[in-house]
């Protein structure tokens, strides 16, 4: 009998292009890290990657690579690939599905959620991590406010804008800080909470399980299903880690971690798990328990703006004038922002976030609603330009001023 065609289905990588010696290759980066390793792959072969949709044979893809690109690559070669990509769990079959399951069991097991970044991010090494936030928290940035937004790109690019950030909050009298962040790799559905304490080299951070249990029974739903979402997510982590710096030799604060993760349309969006009804209800649990302890609350929205360029799939790259471009919209978004207009924010997220993948949107969008109509000023804006992939990540620090909890 003649066996079923192999119809691969490749799973979503971030695809990072680099040229070594003239040719064009792509990094494929595993953003929930269930595979270790660091595949790159030729161009010819990504395409091919894109090809593998779970429905297509290899002959199929075979015979409309060869037509498209007037090329001559056998079943062979493709074979060859598709069993490389299943050894890295870059396909969507049984093999992987095994994989995501042993990792998961595994981080379910752990009592902390222990660094994701040490050794890759940041030092692993206490003291030479303590000495390279040293180096951004200078500042002293007066009268502790309601929230901040930080960024979370990685600190080496992003360290003086966290310093400005942070400044604020040196004299912060704050118990619990309910950390507004993005889950780059978070899937189906709009959130993910923790209710493991997180770990670094500059010791643990413990979370707030009594904010988290009332904002569970205000919301209605579970929390913790998609808990593995912080597994290798950076954008709390650094947040923690600034907290537990800037609060060395004081009494633990508090933390209480959210991944964000919803589109620009989220307002117009007809799906059980991601519309607007859905996330008001959060939102409003949120609040809730916020109001609940007035004065003991402090938000920080973990946020990047701007993704433009070859990195992001865009084939004008990061350009003068496109940089210019890019920070007047990030700009005017930051203004909508400070003034805590959410409609004209929403408004403008829709026309200019299709050219700008401003992935703090969600968080962003989060925040509005939970400032009560506190204003905010812009402390720093950034953009870190990566000339190898022709490509720029934009980043701001602002500060709402007010007592946290107050009106």
């Amino acid at each position: 009998m003649e066996s079923t065609p192999l119809r691969p289905l490749a799973r979503y990588v971030e695809p990072i292009p680099f040229e070594h010696d003239g040719m064009r290759f792509v990094q494929l980066h595993d953003p929930l890290r269930y595979s270790d390793g660091a595949l790159s792959v030729s161009l010819p072969a990504f395409i091919l990657m894109t090809m593998m949709d779970g429905q297509t044979t290899l002959e199929t893809i075979r015979a409309e690579f060869n037509a498209n690109y007037n090329a001559g690559i056998t079943i062979a070669e493709i074979a060859s690939l598709v069993k490389d990509l299943d050894k890295q769990f870059l396909l969507s079959n049984g093999n992987f599905e095994a994989q995501k399951k042993k990792l998961a069991d595994e981080f379910a097991a752990q009592k902390v959620r222990p660094s994701s970044l040490a050794g890759k991010s940041y030092p692993a090494d206490p003291a030479e991590l303590s000495a390279l936030l040293n180096g951004f928290l200078k500042e002293d940035g007066g009268p502790a406010p309601f929230a901040i937004v930080a960024p979370h790109i990685d600190l080496h690019a992003g360290g003086a804008v966290f310093g400005a950030a942070y400044a604020r909050l040196k004299h912060s009298t704050a118990e619990t800080f309910v950390i507004l962040a993005i889950g780059h790799a978070l899937d189906g559905d709009f959130f993910a909470c923790i209710d493991k304490d997180f770990q670094t080299p500059l010791g643990a951070s413990p979370v707030d399980r009594a904010f988290l249990s009332g904002l569970e029974a205000g919301f209605g739903e579970p929390l913790f299903a998609n808990a593995y979402a912080h597994k290798n997510e950076h954008s709390a982590e650094f947040q923690v880690l600034l907290l537990q710096k800037l609060f060395a030799g004081q009494p633990a604060r508090k933390v209480v971690p959210i991944l964000f993760s919803f589109p620009e349309t989220i307002e117009d969006l007809d799906h059980p798990a991601y519309n607007k009804q859905r996330v008001d209800r959060f939102i409003r649990a949120l609040r809730t328990e916020i109001k609940r302890r007035p004065g003991k609350i402090c938000l920080i929205a973990g946020v990047d703006l701007s993704h433009i360029g070859r990195r992001f799939n865009q084939e004008e790259g990061a350009a003068e004038q496109r940089l210019q471009e890019t920070e007047t919209d990030d700009r005017n978004l930051l203004r909508l922002v400070a003034e805590g207009n959410k409609p004209e924010f929403v408004r403008f997220m829709k026309e200019t976030n299709p050219r700008n993948n401003v992935c703090g949107f969600p968080a962003l969008y989060v925040l509005l609603d939970l400032l009560d109509g506190r204003k905010g000023e812009l402390l720093d804006y950034r953009q870190n330009v990566e000339p190898d992939t022709d490509s720029m990540v934009s980043f701001a620090a602002m500060s709402f001023p007010g007592a946290a909890g107050s009106e």
